[in-house]
C-alpha cells in the first residue's frame, strides 16, 4: 500500500510526511513539537490490562496529561514529544492496541451502541464489528480513501447511542417475525456544513451486510473528491448524484461484489450476560487521569461487570448486582465524581491541543458546568466545538455550541453560534441556529435562559 511504503507500525522514527503520521492515528499539536497519539478501540471495548496499560503509558510519557476520551469510542494520549512516539506506541502494541486508522484518510473506528449484548432483544455487535473491521483492512485501497469513512453498529433499541445517521455507514439490527435484519443509513456526515444520512434499506439480511460495506467503500474509493477535501465525503459523492443515483450505484455494486467477495459467515450474538445495573460515567473534557483509568481496570477485570467507553466522553459500566457496583464505584473515590457527574457537556479539545480549534472549549465548559449544576431545572445534552467542524457533534446536538473569532487584531474575541434541537445522530434532525457570535459570557447566559425556559425541543 503506497500510503505505508515508509511507515513501520510502531513506529521507528516519525513519518516525514504529516498524511502517514495520520494513518498511524498522529496529528500535531498547536504546541509545536508535541504529538497527540490516538487509540483506535473497535466498539468502545478495553480489557482491565489495556486500561492499566493506557494508565503505565500515561503515567511514564505524559503524567501531567490525562487520557482523553474521544467522541467515537477512540482514547486519545496528549502532549508526547516526537522522539517519545516509538515508545509510547510500542507499549501500545504490547498491550495489543493500536493507532493504525484510528486518523487519516481510511476507515476510521468502527462504534457500537453500549447496550449492544447487555439486554433481552439487544443483539451483541461487538463481533460482527471486529470481523468488519478486519475484512475492510484486509482490502488494498483502504489506506488510500479520498477522505474518513466511519461505520456506527446499533443494536436498534429504544434510546440506542449509536448515531447512525451522521456516519458514512450505519446498521442498526432489528428483529420481525424471529429473523434478524439490519435497517440501512449511508451518507452521513458533519463538518462545516452537516448533513444526516439517508435510507439505503429498511431490511438488509445478516449474511449482506459485509458485502455492502466492501461495495460502499469501493464506490467511495473511485468516485470521492481527492482535489476538494472539504468536498470529499461520500455524503457529497452522494449530493452530486443525487439520492436516487446514489441509491442505485450502490445497490447495483453490492450486487457485483456478492457474487466474487468470498467471506465467512456473519457472527451475531444473543446476549449471554444481562447486567441490570448501570452506572454512568461522565469525565469532564473527556479526561481521565491515571487513578481513574487503574479503577476501571478493578471495575473491568471481573466477571461481575463489564466496562465499555460510550460516545460522548462517558464509560458506562455494568454489573450484575446494583447495590455492589454502586458500593465499588463509591469506594474508588477517582470514579465517585464522574458518578455524580450529571450534566453531559461534551467538548472538543479546542484550542487547548487542536491546530484548528479557535477557542478555548475546554473554559467554557467549565464555566457551563459551575453556571448550570443545581440551577436549572431542565438537563439536555450540550456539544462545544471550537471550530466550524462541528467536532463535538454540535451540528446534531440538543444544545450545540459552535466556536469562533470575531473583530480584528487585538481586538479579536472568542464567541459562539448556539444550535439547538438536535437528534444527536439518532435520527436525521440537524439541530437549528438560535443565536450568532455571542461571546463567552453571554453564551453561558443564553444558555440558562434557553434552559430555564424549559422549552420543548424538537
Amino acid at each position: 500500500m503506497e500510503a505505508f511504503k515508509s511507515i513501520e507500525f510502531p513506529c521507528l522514527r516519525l513519518p516525514e510526511e504529516v498524511s502517514g503520521a495520520r494513518l498511524l492515528g498522529l496529528y500535531p499539536q498547536a504546541q509545536e513539537g508535541y504529538w497527540m497519539q490516538r487509540v483506535k478501540i473497535t466498539g468502545g471495548l478495553l480489557s482491565g490490562a489495556q486500561w492499566r496499560a493506557l494508565s503505565n503509558i500515561m503515567r511514564e510519557f505524559t503524567p501531567d496529561t490525562p487520557l482523553h476520551l474521544t467522541t467515537r469510542q477512540d482514547i486519545e494520549l496528549h502532549d508526547i514529544r516526537g522522539e517519545q512516539v516509538p515508545s509510547v506506541q510500542k507499549g501500545l502494541a504490547r498491550a495489543g492496541l493500536s493507532g493504525v486508522g484510528a486518523c487519516g484518510d481510511t476507515l476510521r473506528n468502527i462504534t457500537v451502541c453500549s447496550c449492544s449484548g447487555l439486554f433481552a432483544g439487544a443483539v451483541d455487535l461487538h463481533p460482527l464489528a471486529k470481523q468488519m473491521r478486519q475484512e475492510l483492512e484486509g482490502w488494498e485501497g483502504i489506506y488510500r480513501l479520498p477522505r474518513k469513512f466511519k461505520i456506527s453498529l446499533s443494536c436498534g433499541r429504544e434510546g440506542c447511542d449509536g448515531q447512525p445517521w451522521i456516519n458514512d455507514l450505519g446498521f442498526m439490527a432489528q428483529q420481525k417475525n424471529g429473523e434478524r435484519s439490519f435497517t440501512v443509513t449511508a451518507g452521513g456526515s458533519l463538518g462545516v456544513r452537516p448533513g444526516t444520512a439517508m435510507k439505503l434499506f429498511d431490511e438488509l439480511k445478516i449474511g449482506e451486510v459485509l458485502a455492502l460495506a466492501r461495495a460502499v467503500v469501493e464506490i467511495f474509493h473511485e468516485n470521492g473528491d481527492r482535489e476538494n477535501r472539504r468536498r470529499a465525503r461520500l455524503r457529497h459523492v452522494r449530493e452530486r448524484w443525487g439520492d436516487e443515483a446514489f441509491s442505485k450505484l450502490l445497490k447495483e455494486r453490492w450486487e457485483a461484489v456478492k457474487k466474487t467477495y468470498n467471506v465467512r459467515p456473519v457472527e451475531l450474538k444473543e446476549p449471554g450476560k444481562f447486567y441490570p445495573a448501570c452506572v454512568t460515567l461522565t469525565f469532564a473534557q473527556g479526561d481521565v487521569r491515571a487513578e481513574a483509568a487503574e479503577a476501571l481496570a478493578e471495575l473491568a477485570e471481573g466477571d461481575n461487570n463489564e466496562v465499555r467507553i460510550a460516545n460522548q466522553h462517558r464509560v458506562l459500566v455494568f454489573g450484575r448486582d446494583k447495590l455492589e457496583l454502586g458500593r465499588r464505584i463509591d469506594e474508588l473515590a477517582d470514579l465517585r465524581q464522574a458518578a455524580t457527574e450529571r450534566w453531559l457537556i461534551v467538548a472538543c479539545p479546542g484550542s487547548r491541543y487542536c491546530r484548528r480549534g479557535l477557542t478555548d472549549t475546554a473554559a467554557l465548559a467549565n464555566s457551563l458546568r459551575a453556571e448550570l449544576t443545581g440551577k436549572t431545572e431542565v438537563q439536555r445534552t450540550i456539544c462545544i466545538s471550537g471550530c466550524p467542524n462541528s467536532c463535538a457533534h454540535s451540528a446534531v446536538a440538543e444544545i450545540g455550541l459552535i466556536g469562533g473569532l470575531a473583530g480584528r487584531g487585538d481586538e479579536r474575541q472568542e464567541v459562539y453560534n448556539i444550535l439547538m434541537g438536535g437528534g444527536m445522530g439518532r435520527n436525521d434532525i440537524l439541530a437549528r441556529q438560535v443565536a450568532a457570535k455571542l461571546p463567552v459570557d453571554k453564551t453561558v447566559d443564553k444558555v440558562k435562559e434557553l434552559l430555564n425556559k424549559r422549552k420543548k425541543f424538537d
